[in-house]
């Protein structure tokens, strides 16, 4: 009915006898549904209208920022035996305290006394030092004797071949006068003029002055040889002392390593009894003992203990996507939710979320980890409220790196489409919110 005239007729028709009028009317229900149809259209797209803070999310745990103040495994560094505790699980110790008393398992390290031993081996080996050194300092006096002695002999018999050589002239003078006083007694001995008796004696002297010069030849010619021959002899005794010396040098030097040797071996053995008791690296509390029962054997660089210091400073670390990582500064903000807390979170809207807490970039890792995430260490936003004092290591946590303020319609069309989220530098970012250019992807 189109309700053109005045005069209604409505009163008069029941509509409960005509179905099609009764459908075709419009409802109050109908009115109410338009009015929320719009009313939610128009909110809804006024919340796409709403500034959106695009994050970078990751999962992870709590540890500590100083690596020192991580929890650690006290390692027994040699073999032994577990003898005695002096902690248990829970308490507080110091840097140096005794934690455990440890007994040897190798053979060659039971004999109490073997400090002992190992002295008298040194003090053996350096007295065969001492003993070397004097052999080589007399043998080489020995050379140096031998070497003054072959230069006088050399010169006594240069001193000797001299005289021997002018005895040799005189021999060779009186010879030849002997001769020619026989020619000229033989001479006139011929003529009649000399006795056979006179002739007779001047033949006998040119013999034996004959004699004396061979005699004085064979002398010049024997000091010459035995001049040879002393310094041959010489030469060989010298060599003898020289090689008698540097053998005994030879001998010195490896007594020497062996001193050294037997010293690292002295300085080990006092090391390793010290090793028998078992210290704490450091102050902390003891959280966990790997080795329990008394008489157990351990191996070199065994875990035996485990330390957490007492006040450590916490962060989180967290693992993201290599395809987020060039988003990634250090002193970036994020926000962390920890399990155990309960939270409410609005990941584009961070100051509305419940049960956050605030948090900054300390370290990003430079290569993957196992399971292909690089991670992202975090310390406690000191301009944020503190984080919760029961926190422990280990707790899981997820970490939100906020990034750059975008609509909402466009981090939904991001979304669908898949694409990187929006990144600006603190520069860039400050030019962008005074210029407000429209958003885009920046490469």
């Amino acid at each position: 009915m189109l309700n053109i005239s005045e005069n209604s007729i409505a009163e008069r028709i029941k509509l409960e006898h005509y179905p099609s009028l009764h459908q075709s009317g419009t409802r109050k229900e109908i009115q109410y549904f338009k009015y929320w149809l719009y009313t939610g259209g128009f909110f809804i797209l006024l919340i796409l209208f709403l500034p959106w803070t695009q994050v970078v999310s990751g999962t992870g745990s709590i540890t500590a920022i100083d690596q020192g103040q991580r929890p650690q495994t006290v390692q027994s560094p040699i073999p032994g035996r577990i003898e005695e505790w002096f902690v248990q699980e829970g308490d507080t110790v110091q840097t140096g305290d005794t934690l455990a008393r440890l007994s040897e398992i190798k053979e060659e390290y039971f004999d109490e006394g073997i400090e002992d031993r190992a002295r008298e081996e040194l003090q053996a080996k350096n007295d065969a030092v001492l003993a070397y050194r004097n052999k080589a300092e007399s043998l080489g006096q020995q050379v140096e004797q031998l070497e003054r002695s072959l230069v006088f002999k050399k010169q006594q018999l240069e001193q000797e071949i001299d005289a021997r050589r002018i005895a040799v002239s005189a021999a060779s003078t009186n010879r030849e006068l002997a001769r020619l006083q026989f020619m000229r007694v033989d001479t006139l001995f011929n003529e009649g003029i000399e006795s056979r008796l006179n002739w007779e004696k001047r033949k006998q002297y040119a013999q034996e002055t004959e004699a004396k010069w061979v005699k004085a030849q064979n002398d010049y010619q024997k000091a010459l040889i035995d001049r040879s021959g002393i310094e041959a002899e010489y030469r060989e005794k010298i060599a003898k002392a020289q090689s008698d010396l540097f053998s005994a040098r030879s001998a010195g030097l490896e007594a020497e390593g062996e001193v050294a040797k037997l010293r690292v071996k002295l300085g080990n053995l006092s090391m390793r009894r010290g090793y028998y008791w078992l210290r704490a690296p450091r102050s902390g509390v003891i959280t966990r003992s790997r080795i329990t029962g008394l008489g157990e054997n351990i191996s070199a660089g065994e875990s035996i203990l485990e330390i957490v210091a007492t006040a450590p400073k916490l962060g989180v670390e967290i693992f993201v996507r290599p395809v987020d990582l060039p988003l990634i500064k250090r002193g970036q903000h994020a926000r962390i939710e920890f399990d155990g807390w309960p939270t409410i979170v609005f990941s584009g809207w961070p100051n509305t979320s419940f049960g956050t807490f605030g948090a900054q970039v300390v370290a990003v890792d430079q290569s993957l980890d196992e399971n292909g995430r690089y991670r992202v260490l975090l310390q406690p936003d000191p301009t944020d409220i503190p984080w919760p004092e029961p926190l422990r290591f280990g707790s899981g946590a997820r970490g939100m790196l906020l990034l750059n303020e975008v609509p909402v319609w466009f981090e939904i069309w991001r979304q669908l489409n898949g694409f990187p989220p929006e990144y600006y530098t603190g520069t860039e970012k400050e030019e962008k919110i005074k210029t407000k250019p429209k958003a885009g992807y920046q490469k």
